[in-house]
């Protein structure tokens, strides 16, 4: 009786882990439809984090949305707690989304970088991009994660076809990275994808959702 009951647990937690992320995604995908994307390639990636930021908020206080959104809070630019840093030296995560739920809190953060002509492919895998999570400096505690691509020049399919590549080869330096596959995620977002890393021994391994948004 008693395996039988964590199976069930197992299955409830997995099912709730797939529908939170599916919500985290839906309320960046719907806080990035609200923005005017005229205004979006010429901004760094912290002023659009901080625009999807204030769109979720807006959504979460709105009293015509979707009653799960009562189930979520967003953070903005919040700090990442670890032994090693203290106070203003910690490390700021670009967006963090949390369930108020369930204890402990289901969390999802997100990091995001800009894709034009002055940052890249290198950018976006380097350790300060997808390399925070592989090295276990962003979401050491959590399985899951994302990264989000503002697009500002050419277009999502040219960008994610680019670091497919770049994944594909360079599979060693980015904890064994796995196959770049499609995903669908919610019917809502047409450019997700996902790698899985291996991460150092102490940590779970990490699977990356990948989100591309058409910032031109």
């Amino acid at each position: 009786m008693k395996s039988q009951s964590r199976g069930i647990s197992a299955i409830r937690s997995w099912t709730y882990r797939r529908t939170f992320i599916e919500h985290v995604h839906v309320l960046v995908w719907r806080a990035y439809s609200q923005l005017d994307r005229s205004t979006l390639s010429v901004m760094d990636e912290p002023e659009i984090s901080g625009l999807i930021c204030e769109a979720i908020q807006v959504t979460l206080d709105d009293p015509n949305a979707p009653d799960w959104v009562d189930d979520y809070e967003i953070h903005d630019d919040p700090p990442v707690h670890d032994k090693s840093r203290k106070g203003k030296r910690r490390r700021r995560v670009d967006i963090k989304l949390a369930s108020r739920r369930q204890r402990p809190r289901t969390r999802f953060c997100f990091e995001a970088k800009c894709l034009n002509k002055n940052a890249g492919v290198t950018d976006y895998l380097g350790k300060e991009g997808l390399g925070q999570f592989i090295s276990g400096a962003y979401a050491a505690s959590e399985c899951d994660s994302g990264m989000l691509a503002y697009v500002q020049k050419d277009d999502c399919a040219t960008w994610s076809g680019k670091i497919a590549a770049k994944v594909d080869t360079n599979k060693h330096k980015l904890g064994r990275g796995g196959t770049w596959r499609s995903i669908l995620i919610s019917e809502l977002i047409e450019h997700c994808y996902q790698t899985i890393h291996n991460r150092p021994r102490s940590l779970k391994n990490i699977t990356v959702l990948h989100t591309f948004l058409d910032c031109t």
